[in-house]
């Protein structure tokens, strides 16, 4: 019997409701031109098999892209840390059959300023999601 690993496009939606939900910012997935700050930009950077001798898992690494508003000062881009850290404090919802094994947020990667004067920064999660479980007959 095979298993139907989860999709990334449902990874990624169930990232940004979570991201939106709980941060009232959007979060994109593909940032369209003149978008305005602030906002959050989630995509897969990653993804690991993490099988184990009784599941089939793996281990999605994401980067959250956050973009504040053009300031002198680094107080938005904080802000919009502190703001999916804590929204995704609360585990996100994935579909049946897949269960949440574990999400873990892996901390700010870079913190720079863009061409356009906005603040960016680059935070990591980890997400485990279990696909099914091994069975002897």
């Amino acid at each position: 019997m095979a298993y139907q690993k989860l999709s990334p496009v449902t990874l990624i939606a169930a990232i940004q409701d979570k991201i939106e939900e709980n941060t009232r910012i959007r979060c994109y997935d593909a940032v369209p031109e003149n978008a305005e700050s602030p906002f959050y930009f989630a995509e897969i950077t990653r993804i690991l098999p993490a099988n184990t001798k009784t599941m089939f898992r793996d281990n999605y690494t994401v980067w959250i892209h956050c973009i504040a508003e053009e300031s002198e000062s680094s107080v938005g881009v904080y802000q919009l840390i502190e703001g999916v850290q804590e929204a995704l404090t609360e585990d996100i919802v994935l579909p049946e059959p897949f269960d949440l094994v574990m999400q873990t947020d892996g901390g700010v990667q870079t913190i720079k300023t863009d061409e356009t004067g906005e603040k960016h920064a680059v935070e990591t999660f980890d997400f485990m999601v279990c696909y099914g479980f091994k069975c002897k007959i």
